[in-house]
């Protein structure tokens, strides 16, 4: 029989919860979308992309790269199943002025990668290192100016959610208490890490369907085996939990570690100024997102100069348009492309980033005819 005490820690943490998200949490009503044909406000594509996430992933990485790409900064080249960074013969610091993150990898890059350039993979740890430096740059520039966090709300539902499971289980004893303090240290970490394991491995998923590649064994051997670990704490504290306090109980703990992890993301919000910004890239993504001919055509937009390809191609990944952005000046799919007769492109596969397949084609020039 299900306990008044279970039941009513269950609803007081979400009654808490709805009301935070109603209170902060809700994200303000967009305004009237326009086309846009430049970036809004000069936001560099890597803070676009964070911006309009709320988030730090993988695109984030590659736009910043892809702009770095684009300015002359440097090369970047497939060699096997991973990217490598080159920099561009010449290059120095401070010869172009740059955002915060793409600085840090180029600053990297001239530091001890001159000759065999840098890789592009969460194996290396260098590369680790500058994506966790490139994320903390982002999230200390964007929070409190673009979206909240608000995660002191989550810090005071997980308390709540804390004192529910004390409510839920009552614990009289010593050892009723020692169990379930063990057993929420093994299923805790457990079922936090669980989350990004589960997002991955459809990440793996999706790429083999799309396209294989060798790394993706690797990886889901990799994947598998923490997946193992996470599901044996949470098992091993389910098993003292439920045998101390009964499986309703354990119940309960899963409904509160599902209800913080989906706040966690739920109580962001943007700002007003964030509000806006969000309008203005959501006009700039549906300029993107249109290949046809009329939309190039009007007079304030941008035309096939040279440049504009590689110049945009950052603000496409990072909101997920790459495809039609790369129809509108080349055959882009996903897995293979076949060159416009005037136009000349070099494709890049930029290989795995957690689980992800990313392919574009940048740099198309002119294609000299014989005969002419």
């Amino acid at each position: 029989m299900v306990s008044p005490a279970l039941v009513s820690s269950v609803l007081g943490v979400i009654a808490y919860y709805v009301f935070a998200w109603a209170s902060v949490g809700r994200d303000p009503k967009p305004g009237t979308i326009v086309s846009v044909y430049s970036p809004p406000r000069d936001v560099s594509p890597a803070m676009l992309r964070y911006v309009w996430k709320e988030t730090f992933d993988d695109r984030t990485v590659w736009s910043s790269l892809l702009s770095l790409v684009s300015k002359g900064l440097v090369t970047m080249e497939s060699e096997g199943s991973v990217a490598v960074l080159r920099p561009i013969h010449g290059v120095t610091l401070g010869q172009a002025t740059l955002p915060p993150e793409e600085q840090i990898f180029l600053e990297e890059l001239l530091r001890s990668h001159k000759k065999k350039g840098m890789t592009i993979s969460m194996l290396d740890g260098r590369t680790c290192l500058v994506v966790a430096k490139m994320a903390d740059m982002l999230r200390r520039a964007a929070v409190g100016r673009w979206f909240e966090e608000n995660r002191e709300y989550v810090i005071v539902g997980t308390v709540l959610s804390a004192l529910g499971l004390c409510i839920a289980a009552m614990p009289r004893r010593m050892d009723e208490w020692f169990a379930l303090v063990v057993s929420l240290a093994l299923m805790a970490p457990g079922a936090f890490y669980l989350v990004f394991l589960l997002l991955r491995i459809r990440d793996l998923y999706k790429a083999a369907r799309m396209k294989f590649d060798v790394a993706l064994v690797g990886r889901t051997a990799l994947l598998g085996a923490f997946l193992v670990c996470c599901l044996a704490s949470i098992l091993m504290g389910s098993v003292v939990l439920g045998g101390a306090f009964g499986w309703p109980v354990v119940a309960v703990a899963g409904l509160f570690a599902v209800l913080n992890v989906s706040f966690l993301h739920l109580m962001k919000a943007p700002t007003a100024e964030g509000r806006k910004l969000l309008d203005e890239i959501e006009g700039f993504r549906v300029f993107l997102n249109s290949v046809e001919r009329p939309t190039m055509d009007r007079s304030e937009a941008p035309n096939q100069q040279p440049g504009v390809y590689e110049k945009y191609l950052p603000y496409a990944v990072a909101l997920e348009v790459e495809q039609a952005w790369g129809d509108r000046f080349v055959a882009l799919a996903s897995s293979y492309h076949r060159p416009e007769p005037t136009l000349g492109a070099e494709s890049l596969y930029l290989g795995m980033w957690n689980g992800k397949p990313v392919e574009v084609v940048y740099k198309p020039q002119p294609v000299r005819r014989g005969g002419g």
